[in-house]
């Protein structure tokens, strides 16, 4: 699958051998989604769940910075228009709170089931490339 060994390129050539990332591009969304209305929630999800599979054969386990910057790659080259998003708890279960990462298509999450758009902080969004 193309959009996935273009994601693994792409969470490889972000990340630093000390773990830092530099996110001053992010790829393009390709083919002809983009256009219109674009894809569902349920057609989001459905490509998350292959890209899911294709990383685990991969890259295995990712972390969750990881995951969403790999995610975002694939659903772009797949013609998905997809953000990453970076937020902090706002009222952590148990102190300190915790930095969580995640991946929208529109208004929609798509890579966790964790009430993150409710809970957290956005604290940074990827750049609309598309």
């Amino acid at each position: 699958m193309k959009a996935a060994r273009g994601a693994r390129r792409f969470v490889e050539s972000v990340k630093g051998e000390d773990g830092s990332y530099r996110l001053d591009h992010w790829p393009r969304v390709h083919g002809t989604r983009r256009r219109g209305r674009g894809p569902g929630h349920r057609d989001a999800c459905a490509v998350v769940t292959r890209l899911r599979f294709a990383q685990r054969l991969t890259m295995g386990f990712l972390g969750p910075v990881d995951d969403a910057l790999y995610l975002v790659a694939g659903l772009r080259r797949m013609g998905i228009p997809a953000s990453f998003h970076l937020g902090r708890e706002m009222v952590p279960v148990t102190p300190p709170a915790g930095f969580h990462a995640w991946v929208q298509c529109g208004e929609a999450v798509v890579s966790t089931s964790l009430p993150v758009r409710e809970t957290c902080v956005e604290l940074h969004r990827s750049g609309r490339d598309w």
